[in-house]
């Protein structure tokens, strides 16, 4: 349970009274489950074929999106709930709102690319 295990669970009080630590908690741990989480505008999209690292984008400014030197990500076709993911990053590049893209370094080509797996629109 991480930093859960030093807390008192016998009564109600002391469960009242972490209610902050354990959200902070949670939130560590969510947080730690992805090598990039930035947020921006939505500077370029490219699409390509569905397999190809087919949808793929950059924030403005071109920042780094996943601890390593690449400053694009992508989806494939294949992706989980992939045209729900393609619509709304084109929905927020439309009305330039910014997201937030949550990444992780993919394993399969050896390049470390940026796999988008979380997007947030505010």
């Amino acid at each position: 349970m991480g930093c859960l295990e030093n807390i008192k669970w016998n009564n109600y009080e002391t469960l009242k009274n972490n209610t902050f630590f354990i959200s902070l908690c949670f939130s560590l741990n969510a947080s730690a489950a992805w090598d990039g989480v930035v947020s921006g505008g939505i500077g370029t999209i490219d699409v390509t074929a569905g397999e190809n690292y087919g949808f793929r984008l950059t924030l403005k400014g071109v920042p780094k999106l996943c601890g390593n030197s690449h400053n694009w990500a992508y989806l494939n076709e294949s992706d989980s709930n992939y045209k729900t993911f393609v619509s709304v990053l084109l929905a927020a590049r439309m009305s330039k709102s910014p997201v937030f893209v949550y990444t992780n370094k993919e394993k399969l080509s050896g390049n470390d690319y940026c796999h988008i797996g979380y997007i947030g629109l505010r």
